[in-house]
């Protein structure tokens, strides 16, 4: 495959991994579709590992940034979709260990992110901006469940 068509697949299947990911979210309500929708995504983010391990390997050019933003993008989602596959919950001992894993894995994709959008050319920079804006937004997400889970009269 040529350098291109990598691209295209990188683009492609973080489009297709965000728009699983926002539909697993809209579907919390209904809990055996959420959990074919979370499934479903998944497999897609597993392909889309796979992808963006192929590209990072095969691309020679400062291109290769964008695989690199993709799989700092992607380690926190996997080690978030660990502990949703375990089972970590409010009453869990020791989830603690489990955020600081996922905040260090966010600050540390920030930042090569950051410098992969420095490095990349022409209209693939708006994926990574795409990928800054969607692991911030976790970030939050994962700053608000803390919070949550740490108020003292939550029913544990």
């Amino acid at each position: 495959m040529s350098e291109k068509n990598l691209l295209y697949a990188n683009v492609g299947c973080v489009g297709l991994l965000g728009l699983l990911l926002f539909l697993s979210f809209v579907t919390a309500e209904a809990d055996a579709t959420q959990q074919v929708m979370i499934l479903i995504s998944e497999i897609i983010g597993a392909i889309t590992l796979v992808v963006a391990f192929l590209s990072f390997y095969y691309i020679r050019s400062d291109q290769r940034y964008l695989p690199i933003s993709v799989l700092c993008f992607l380690a926190p989602w996997l080690l978030y979709g660990i502990g949703y596959e375990i089972g970590f919950n409010a009453s869990t001992p020791y989830t603690w260990i489990w955020f600081i894993g996922l905040y260090i894995l966010l600050i540390t994709g920030f930042i090569f992110i950051r410098i992969g959008y420095k490095k990349v050319e022409g209209h693939y920079k708006l994926v990574i901006a795409f990928l800054l804006f969607i692991n911030g937004i976790f970030f939050v997400y994962l700053i608000f469940i803390q919070i949550w889970w740490s108020i003292p009269f939550l029913n544990r």
